[in-house]
């Protein structure tokens, strides 16, 4: 048996181990990874969380947003998929909450 042969043989044995998906199973499974590879492009830049979303994410991978809320809660659960980490708190919404806050400790302590 030559080199070639006993390695797609082995890889043959390895991946019959592995459990058979049904169409609609591996369709699902190649729905998740194309939107994951879609979110992790557009969020590669820092600061890109809050300007992108689910409708750019959904898009950019040529689905509907519905594909996304198939498969997650919304985008803070594709986020942590996709980039393994809690989805960054540093936005114009936290920052308008922190200043409001501040500005009212402000007060407050006058």
């Amino acid at each position: 048996m030559s080199l070639k042969t006993e390695t797609t043989a082995q890889t043959t044995a390895a991946n019959d181990d592995a459990p058979k998906l049904n169409r609609r199973q591996a369709a699902k499974v190649a729905t998740r990874a194309k939107l994951i590879a879609s979110a992790r492009k557009l969020w590669a830049e820092p600061g890109t969380y809050e300007a992108i979303g689910i409708r750019e994410i959904s898009a950019a991978a040529g689905m509907s947003t519905g594909a996304i809320f198939a498969n997650w809660k919304g985008k803070a659960d594709l986020w942590r998929e996709a980039m393994g980490f809690e989805p960054p708190v540093d936005s114009e919404a936290v920052r308008a909450a922190l200043k409001a806050q501040a500005d009212a400790d402000v007060r407050m302590a006058a």
